[in-house]
């Protein structure tokens, strides 16, 4: 038998997508749908399967790599957009979290696949950040 999933934690998921870039505490966060700390926790954790500080250091992480992939944002711009204000700090969480650094990963030039899922097609292209197609020849690109 699977929980039905309680709107007030859908509600704050979808908030903590939408407002990424944002200083987000989670107590008030809890607060805003009118739950006490432990258990919006308690909730969010059995919804979502990871509590909610780590779901949003994940969601942020997870944002900041594409970001970096698939953009011509510098790190720093990346790391504001996501909602980290000390360089060092990210740049920590970050290599621990996808074993390399920010900058590391933009210098080898890795791109993350699409994720394949409900509502997403087998024939979505893996897109590739368009600094490394720029050196070809016009003509060559368009074949």
């Amino acid at each position: 038998m699977t929980a039905i999933p309680d709107a007030r934690i859908t509600w704050a998921v979808e908030h903590l997508h939408q407002r990424l870039h944002e200083p987000i505490a989670i107590a008030a966060l809890a607060a805003r749908v009118n739950l006490s700390p432990s258990r919006f926790r308690q909730l969010f954790t059995l919804q979502t399967g990871v509590a909610p500080a780590l779901y949003l250091q994940r969601l942020r992480l997870r944002r900041a790599r594409l970001l970096i992939e698939r953009t011509f944002l510098s790190v720093k711009e990346v790391m504001g957009l996501v909602g980290y204000s000390d360089p060092s700090h990210f740049s920590r969480d970050f290599r621990r979290v996808h074993g390399v650094s920010p900058s590391g990963l933009r210098e080898r030039g890795v791109v993350t696949p699409w994720p394949r899922g409900p509502g997403s097609s087998v024939d979505t292209p893996i897109h590739r950040r368009i600094r490394q197609q720029a050196h070809r020849p016009f003509l060559a690109r368009c074949s």
